[in-house]
This record gives structure tokens, C-alpha cells and sequence, in this order.
């Protein structure tokens, strides 16, 4: 069996336009660590990290050109590949992030003055949440260097924007 642990930094910088979409307009550092293990043929991780993000008009006020602070995020992963043939292992993992102080939607009754009518609404509300999905996934080996990935990962909750199901299908090929 073998252990290891990594350390890392992402850095995001605002060099796009985040009035046409090319990116969020915040700069960000997310500082993280990956432990993983080998025990004969189980491979567990974990991953954990944490991201502060800037400042940008699309977390603020766009039409007034205000900026506000996009709300930083806990990253967490766990999960494990699984040697099921020499040729073939089966990936499972369940990822999860935890949101602080987010703007989100909230639907609420609105009841009109004459006391009888009531009609839904949508309003903004500041609160935290955390978001849980899982991947699950097995990766072939079709010859000696060419490798085929097909994994899917679908949401375990309903907070969030985000897919029910994603698809991912993707070939490696080592040189």
C-alpha cells in the first residue's frame, strides 16, 4: 500500500468580459489538497479546498454598474477507482460544495389588499447551502497506450443550478 498528499493553488484572473460571458469578472484563489492511496486494487481520495472570490458587476448590480463579492465556496470530494480487471476500473466519487452567504432565489405568496387574492412571487434572499452530487464511471483500456472514460454524474439534491444527469465520454491516448 502507498499514500500521498499534494498541495495546490488555483488563481483566477478577470481577463475576459463578463458582460459578453467570457468569464466571471472576479479574481479568485482556491488553495486545496489531495490525498490519495493505493491498498492492492482500491485506490481511494480525497480532495478538499477552498475558494475566495473577487469582486464583479455580475455579482452586484449590471444595469448600474455595480460591483459586489461573488460568495466564496468549500470544494470537497471523496471517492475511490476499483481494479476490476487489468484492462478495466471502475471510478465512484461523491462531491460536494458548500456555498457561504449566496444570493439565491425564494418563491413566496404575495397577498393582495383586498385580503382574498394571493398570487406566487419571486424574491432574493442571502443564505448558505451545500450542493451534493455523485459521479460513478469505469475507464477501459482498448490497446496498450489508448484509454476510453465514460462517466456520468447526477445531482443527490436539489440546491443549486445545475444538471440532473451530465454525461462525460472522453479517450486518452499516451504518447
Amino acid at each position: 500500500s502507498s499514500n500521498s498528499l499534494a498541495v495546490g493553488l488555483g488563481v483566477r484572473i478577470p481577463t475576459g468580459d463578463e458582460m459578453n460571458l467570457l468569464g466571471s469578472g472576479a479574481p479568485g484563489l482556491q488553495p486545496f489538497a489531495i490525498w490519495s492511496a493505493s491498498f492492492q486494487k482500491v485506490a481511494p481520495h480525497l480532495n478538499v479546498g477552498y475558494e475566495w472570490n473577487g469582486s464583479s458587476v455580475l455579482a452586484g448590480d449590471p444595469a448600474r454598474g455595480e460591483s459586489a463579492d461573488f460568495p466564496d465556496q468549500l470544494s470537497y470530494a471523496a471517492g475511490a477507482d476499483v481494479s476490476v480487471h487489468p484492462r478495466l476500473t471502475l471510478a465512484l466519487d461523491v462531491l460536494g460544495r458548500y456555498v457561504f452567504d449566496a444570493e439565491r432565489l425564494r418563491q413566496e405568496t404575495f397577498h393582495a389588499l383586498d385580503g382574498r387574492s394571493t398570487f406566487p412571487n419571486i424574491t432574493f434572499a442571502r443564505g448558505s447551502f451545500n450542493t451534493l452530487s455523485a459521479a460513478c464511471g469505469v475507464k477501459v483500456s482498448l490497446r496498450d497506450r489508448l484509454l476510453v472514460d465514460v462517466n456520468v454524474m447526477f445531482r443527490l439534491d436539489e440546491r443549486g443550478l445545475r444538471d440532473k444527469v451530465t454525461p462525460l465520454v472522453g479517450l486518452e491516448y499516451a504518447f
